[in-house]
């Protein structure tokens, strides 16, 4: 259920008393996670470029902002390319034990190419994705940097 709902649904004070966070992915490398996921689904036929002219992507900045998608409405979010790190700092602040580790390593049977996102994508699959996920490129400050 996106926060904006969630926010319109409980009292203000309850909403306040909470600590929000959800966790965003860099678009392009969020973008080969499910492409890899799907093609695994589908027996591993389906080409990259397949996978994008469908423009079903993993979006999810509309979760976390208010109704308009323009203001991010949680107390943090966090970066999964930094995950543990900021999951620390967030758990010290709220005085929860962790010890550092999630223990799961979901969904990463799908993905046997490991090279960096930067050179996987050409450069007009690299634009479909940026057009994409304009607002979590505009609200996260996302780059792709060759």
């Amino acid at each position: 259920m996106p926060a904006s709902l969630v926010q319109k649904r409980v009292p203000g004070r309850l909403w306040n008393s909470y600590f929000k966070l959800c966790v965003e992915r860099n678009p392009w490398d969020k973008v080969l996670s499910h492409y890899y996921m799907h093609a695994a689904r589908e027996g591993g036929s389906l080409s990259l470029d397949q996978y994008l002219a469908r423009g079903r992507f993993p979006i999810n900045y509309f979760r976390y902002t208010d109704s308009s998608g323009d203001k991010i409405i949680v107390n943090r979010v966090l970066r999964y390319e930094n995950l543990l790190a900021e999951l620390s700092e967030v758990f010290s602040q709220l005085n929860i034990p962790f010890d550092g580790t999630l223990g799961v390593k979901a969904k990463s049977e799908y993905r046997a190419d490991r090279r960096p996102y930067k050179q996987m994508f050409n450069d007009k699959q690299r634009r479909i994705v940026e057009n994409a996920f304009v607002r979590e490129i505009e609200l996260h400050g996302y780059r792709f940097e060759c």
